[in-house]
Parts: C-alpha cells; structure tokens; sequence
C-alpha cells in the first residue's frame, strides 16, 4: 500500500509541472519553457528507452542463439537511445503547447481523477500478468496493456468533452480567413512558444472550418467527418504523449526503490544478462 501511494505521489509531480507550464505559460520567457520541455523529455524518453531495451532484449533471444555475436551489436546503444529521445522530444513538445493552450478545466479534473486509477491499473494487470509472463520482460508488456488500457479509459471521455466544447461560429467564413483569425488570437512572451501556439491554432481552425461546412461537389459531410478526425487525432496525441510521461515517472521511482532495497519483486528492465548472454 505504501509503495502504491508513493507511486500516486509521484504521479502527482508531472500534472503539477503541466498545470504550472498551463498557468505560466503564456507570459513565461523562453529559457523557463525550455527547461519544462528538458523535464518533461527526460520523464518521457525514461519510460520509452526502459521499454525499448526490454522489447530488444525480447527480440535477441527468441532469434539469436546465446554466442551470437548479433547480440552484442543489437543489443541497443546510441542510435536506440537517440531515436527513443527524438520521439520523445516531439511528443513532449506537442504536449507542452498543448497544455499552454488547455482551457477546458474538465480536462485538467479527468486527468487528476484518473492517477489513482492509472496506478490501480498497473497493480491489477501485474498481478494478472505474473503467473503467465516471463520476469525478464514483464516490466514492458504490464506497461505496454496498461497504457493501451488507460488510453482507452481516457480518449472516450475527452472525445465526449470536445464535442460538448464551444468553438467559433465559422460557418461564414472562409478557410484561410478563419486560420488567420485564430492566429491571431494566440499571445505568448515568448516567440518560440507563440509560433507554436499559431501552428497548432492553425491546425485547430482547419478542423473547426471542415467540421463546419458543407462543400456542395467536394465530398459534402466527408469534409465534415475530416474535421473531426483533425480535432480527435490532437486529442489522441495528447493523450498519449501526457501517458508517455506518467510512465517515464513511475519507472524512474521504482528503478530507484529497487536500488535503495534490492526488491526483486518489481523486474528491472535495465537487469544483467544472464549466464552465456552477452
């Protein structure tokens, strides 16, 4: 029980960075959004290269013999880590903007409401999993269900609140004019982060623009069904990009409670091979 209210503590740290970027944001300077971005990249590639080395590890033993020297060479390095780092330098930027630009206070009460339950779930599905997975690998497929498990808990609740959300009337204007406009709304100290901000208003008023129109000849409701997909599709990156980080938390806070007390009862992604593994 102790070990799970830690873990909801830890929870507790990234939301509280992302309601301060929320709040400071717009009239933050650009060193200060830049060190929340490094933060929330560290959390993010943590869990990603965590996941990516026990997926490896997974791979190299279910084809490669033990002496193979493939091992060695494939076991992950630099460019591993580099492209785990790359992913998640770009979800996190996603989702700082994202954050910047979050309104809606339902959203920020979804994701508040659902830490004990992204924590509860972690418990349920490890001990579900225990009996029929290997040690070794089990640390990345309970992530793995986990996070596909609450992101299907989550992607429906904020589907349902950004179709019951007020946007601009656009029903009278054109596609370029109605971009323009919500550019323009945008205000931000610093210039990086409100050349962001335009891009994402600029894709936010494309959605809203198609989700809005009837365009006698060129598809009719189609149009209107692809500017939902737009505003679902942000929803979904967000989403994920929001869980990447939770479980980079989590899997640093159990890394460093498995090094303070030597619990073997939580498996290490980051574990020695074994005997004849190279």
């Amino acid at each position: 029980m102790r070990k799970r209210l830690i873990d909801l503590l830890c929870l507790c740290l990234p939301l509280a960075l992302l309601l301060a970027v929320h709040i400071t944001g717009p009239g933050a300077p650009t060193w200060a959004l830049a060190i929340a971005w490094v933060l929330l990249t560290a959390l993010a590639w943590y869990g990603l290269w965590s996941r990516a080395l026990s997926r490896r590890r997974a791979f190299l033993n279910a084809y490669f013999q033990d002496h193979s020297w493939w091992r060695m060479r494939l076991r992950g390095g630099p460019l591993l880590a580099a492209r785990q780092l790359l992913q998640a330098m770009l979800l996190t930027l996603v989702l700082l903007v994202a954050v910047v630009r979050l309104d809606d206070s339902r959203v920020w009460q979804l994701l508040l409401l659902n830490l004990p339950v992204l924590v509860l779930l972690h418990v349920l599905i490890g001990r579900l999993l225990a009996g029929h997975v290997s040690a070794r690998f089990r640390t990345e497929l309970v992530w793995r269900v986990v996070l596909v498990m609450n992101f299907l808990l989550l992607f429906p609740a904020l589907v349902l609140l950004a179709m019951h959300a007020s946007y601009p009337e656009l029903g009278e204007v054109g596609l370029r004019q109605a971009v323009w406009n919500e550019m323009l709304r945008q205000d931000a100290a610093s210039e990086w982060l409100l050349n962001l901000m335009q891009l994402a208003a600029a894709k936010d008023a494309v959605g809203w623009w198609l989700g809005q129109q009837l365009l006698p000849g060129l598809g009719g409701p189609v149009f209107q069904i692809g500017g939902w997909l737009i505003i679902l599709a942000a929803e979904g990156l967000f989403l994920w990009s929001y869980l990447l980080v939770c479980a980079g938390v989590l899997e640093i806070a159990r890394h460093r409670r498995r090094q303070r007390s030597g619990d073997a009862s939580e498996t290490c992604t980051f574990e020695k091979p074994a005997a004849g593994e190279h």
